[in-house]
């Protein structure tokens, strides 16, 4: 567990600033000490194990929230496509104007949303003698591909032989 200083100081480095910055802020008295004297200081406290620690858990947390969801990205994608997302360009004099999306780009998004929603993938069904190779070969990859799904991934063990 931090303390309230150290904790202050984690979060004062993870908003960007530099050790310097974060040090003086979450330690007011050091505001009167020598850059060089709050630089020691700073660093020493950011060698902590557990400052390190909290430090490389925000930076991992702040790296999650960042990344879209699956569902935030075809909302994202649809509102391209309805025109919600605009670009904003600026004419000779200045002028700013919004500009909905290029129809090639919302055709784009309307491909990859399609893509994601598994708009594309198509059922096959093949009859045929279990005597022709190319039957008996689908037939095998087929029953191979349905063990898989069946396979829990903590069952999987993979080892490599050097």
């Amino acid at each position: 567990m931090l303390t309230a200083k150290q904790e202050k100081y984690v979060q004062n480095l993870v908003k960007g600033l530099s050790q310097r910055e974060a040090y003086r802020k979450a330690y007011p008295s050091s505001l009167k000490w020598k850059d060089n004297i709050v630089d020691s200081k700073a660093s020493n406290l950011f060698k902590n194990g557990k400052v390190l620690a909290r430090y490389n858990e925000l930076i991992d947390k702040a790296d999650d929230e960042a990344i879209m969801s699956a569902k935030e990205r075809m909302i994202w994608l649809t509102n391209v496509i309805k025109g919600s997302v605009t670009n904003t360009t600026y004419d000779s004099n200045g002028n700013a104007y919004d500009n909905e999306a290029y129809i090639s780009d919302k055709l784009k998004a309307v491909d990859v949303l399609n893509k994601m929603s598994g708009e594309y993938i198509q059922d096959i069904r093949l009859s045929g003698s279990k005597d022709n190779p190319l039957v008996a070969q689908i037939s095998t990859i087929d029953s191979v591909a349905k063990q898989l799904l069946d396979v829990n991934e903590d069952d999987i063990d993979v080892g490599i032989n050097s």
